[in-house]
């Protein structure tokens, strides 16, 4: 967008590390990395070039459901995304720890830093991960921290509450690593990547001096063809003896000896958490999980834990493949502050604090790819706000996005949130190879892309409605081609001259078709919730004085203050009666503004 920008690291040399899994994606998360490539995002070329091992989830369930998930060389794509900020034109990157922010008159102006050296600027972005008075446990050790190895932010959470932003604790876990040539294979279930990868970013819409190598001044970075690095990753299995270590141990670890106040993910449990809320179940899968090409560590994803050092080895060792295995890095849980972010506006700007924006993990998310999300929105509202223009506000019927985002603001979140397909009411729009069609009014609007990107979406686009327009008019055998494909799938003699069309017209042409009569239906439903989606409610209503309407609804609205009518209708104990208050209170207002 072209705005003057600073980021401030307290450590530059771990921009982008993968604190946990090295993978991006994964169900509903996967749509959203396309998303985000939609949108300018650097996320998903960054996975394609470093990633090891390519997967599509629910392969053998239908395309909306269907969702790329990759393995990536955790230090390759770390050092690549390190280079391509360092390589960004109007980007200033420097090395320094927050400790507080400048506020004038109610709106941000700046920041303090552990170098006694202040940073002003017309709008800041907030972006604290697990670093917010960071605390590692090991059992009962404790150490500062946002994760193994690194600092806590410890005066920030001061400067934030002055301010009047409520903060509360959040806890998320990680498992320990393991030396490679440790493990005993010759058991295990080998699990390779998909032979044909499906990518995260669109190369179809990309020119070749976009992909991979040579970049501005002749500089290359980091990174291979994508696919052509894949490795296995294995699959092994807890047994009744880790089932007994971890009962036997219950007292040592963090969170059960109240050690840790904060909440846990409750999509992501600890192994002491799956014992326990899992009871009858036998066993839980586990994956090894190499962590790049050039290291022989390997990630036990499923193995998330906070016992005591000693325990852990015990609790390895019980493992099949494992029982050798030499540790490299101890398992551990973080708590961390958070600011429950129904204190934003959609556009993830503070309530509380003009021109602060907030994104990632200090708004109760889990994930990478959430963090992303965030990232962006924030960046782009960031820039919209200091150029005095409104902010790009992703509904919730055009992107995973726009759920993510709309969930936090609306309903908040008290554990930390994570994606899923199952989140979104409007999912069978959400098919990943759809995203920049779905996504290019904003990339167009906010001037998110190259232009030549935007005019390849735009021709890519008209291909696709051209298409499935025609398939619905051209006959054949028994009806029109659509109604072939609706009936005996795509594995069909189709027109030659569609055949010519890339796989990716082809794919979303054949989805549009397949699915026809739900599409449209999922379209009806949200011309008829467009009325309330654009009525926007006055930050200056007093609901508990509103007649009619119910305590306990007055007390919810009071409290998370919805941007419309339609964010007022999905919290949680608001219900039709009262929408209906509020429309006929907003009728008796002269000029009533839409969104």
């Amino acid at each position: 967008m072209g705005a003057s920008t600073l980021l401030l690291t307290g450590n530059i040399d771990t921009i982008a590390q993968m604190s946990c899994n090295p993978a991006i994606g994964g169900q509903a998360k996967g749509q959203m990395v396309r998303e985000i490539d939609a949108l300018g995002g650097e996320m998903a070329i960054n996975t394609d070039v470093t990633g090891i091992q390519f997967r599509l989830l629910n392969e053998s369930k239908g395309p909306a459901v269907q969702s790329p998930r990759a393995q990536c060389d955790k230090k390759a794509y770390q050092l690549r995304l390190k280079h391509t900020l360092e390589l960004q034109p109007n980007l200033h990157i420097f090395q320094a720890t927050v400790t507080g922010l400048i506020f004038d008159s109610g709106r941000v102006v700046g920041c303090r830093t552990n170098l006694d050296v202040e940073f002003r600027g017309r709008a800041v972005v907030l972006t604290t991960g697990t670093f917010l008075r960071g605390l590692m446990h090991i059992g009962r050790n404790k150490n500062e921290g946002g994760r193994l190895g690194d600092f806590s932010a410890k005066t920030l959470s001061g400067s934030l509450q002055e301010a009047g932003i409520e903060l509360l604790r959040l806890k998320t876990g990680t498992p320990p690593r393991i030396l490679g040539r440790s493990i005993d294979f010759s058991g295990l279930q080998e699990q390779k990547g998909d032979a044909n990868p499906t990518l995260f970013a669109f190369h179809d819409t990309r020119g070749p001096e976009e992909m991979f190598h040579v970049e501005q001044g002749g500089e290359k970075r980091l990174g291979w063809r994508p696919g052509s690095a894949q490795v296995s990753c294995w699959i092994t299995y807890t047994t009744p003896q880790t089932a007994e270590i971890v009962r036997q141990n219950l007292d040592k670890s963090a969170m059960y000896s109240g050690e840790i106040e904060g909440v846990g993910p409750r999509y992501c449990p600890s192994i002491e958490d799956k014992f326990v809320r899992f009871a009858d179940k036998p066993r839980h899968m586990l994956y090894l999980e190499p962590e790049g090409l050039s290291t022989n560590e390997y990630y036990i994803n499923g193995l998330s834990t906070s016992l005591p050092f000693d325990v852990q080895l015990e609790l390895v060792h019980s493992i099949p493949g494992l029982e050798k295995a030499a540790l490299l890095r101890p398992a551990y849980a973080v708590e961390y502050d958070f600011a429950p972010p129904t204190q934003l506006y959609p556009s993830l700007e503070s309530r509380k604090v003009e021109s602060l924006f907030f994104a990632g993990q200090i708004n109760g998310t889990s994930g990478y790819e959430e963090a992303a999300a965030q990232g962006l929105v924030a960046g782009v509202n960031a820039v919209q706000k200091v150029r005095g223009q409104p902010p790009m506000i992703i509904q919730r019927h055009e992107a995973y996005i726009g759920v993510l985002i709309d969930d936090l603001v609306s309903k908040g979140t008290r554990e930390p949130y994570r994606m899923f397909t199952s989140r979104a009411e409007h999912r069978l729009l959400f098919n990943h190879g759809s995203a920049e069609l779905r996504l290019l009014q904003h990339a167009n609007n906010y001037k998110l892309l190259p232009v030549n990107r935007l005019e390849s979406i735009q021709s890519k686009k008209q291909k696709v409605e051209h298409w499935t327009d025609l398939l619905e008019r051209m006959r054949t055998t028994g009806g029109t081609w659509a109604e072939a494909i609706r009936r005996n799938g795509d594995a069909l003699a189709l027109p030659p001259a569609f055949l010519e069309e890339s796989a990716e017209i082809r794919a979303e042409v054949l989805y549009r078709v397949a699915y026809r009569g739900y599409l449209e239906r999922e379209l009806r439903q949200i011309e008829k919730l467009k009325e309330i989606e654009s009525v926007r409610l006055p930050d200056s209503i007093d609901y508990l004085a509103v007649p009619g309407l119910r305590r306990e609804s007055a007390l919810k609205l009071q409290q998370f203050r919805p941007y419309t009518l339609g964010q007022a209708s999905r919290i949680s104990g608001v219900n039709p009666a009262d929408i209906s208050i509020l429309l006929v209170l907003l009728a008796s207002r002269p000029g009533q503004p839409r969104t």
